[in-house]
């Protein structure tokens, strides 16, 4: 079952890449809430949209939890660990977005948005960079980049 949910999220992500148009580059703040395959924990990620699309986003986390473990040696990766589904909050437009993750890597999550953005949000995301401030700093801290109870939401 595994090899097959691994096999079906490498061909999206093989889609993915192929087919997601015109990429812009950004370097604004953004949040990723990820949720894990047994659906008891969750993770809120602050970091930063690297580039963004009409179709999706890559989005960069300095602080992962699994950025410092070598899941190659426990036979797993992080894609393996983390459900598919995700949303993503960029709060200098105030958007959220569902999405599905379609890569993760140590330091980045690519993120398929559910529903296409239009071209010109995709520009005014792309050009956010108000006073030069590159992080987003959250009221309550302790409930992001730790891996929480899917309760604590």
């Amino acid at each position: 079952m595994e090899a097959e949910r691994a096999a079906t999220a490498k061909a999206a992500s093989r889609a993915y890449n192929r087919n997601s148009g015109v990429r812009y580059s950004a370097n604004c703040p953004g949040v990723v809430e990820l949720t894990f395959v047994n659906r008891k924990l969750y993770i809120a990620l602050t970091g930063h949209i690297v580039n963004i699309s009409v179709t999706g986003c890559l989005f960069s986390n300095q602080t992962t939890p699994w950025s410092t473990i070598d899941l190659g040696k426990a036979g797993e990766s992080a894609f393996d660990l983390i459900d598919e589904d995700c949303h993503i909050y960029i709060p200098w437009a105030n958007i959220h977005r569902r999405g599905k993750v379609r890569r993760v890597g140590a330091y980045i999550i690519g993120v398929q948005f559910a529903r296409p953005i239009t071209e010109d949000l995709a520009k005014y995301i792309a050009r956010l960079e108000p006073n030069s401030v590159l992080h987003f700093k959250p009221r309550d801290a302790r409930k992001y980049n730790r891996i929480l109870p899917l309760g604590h939401r």
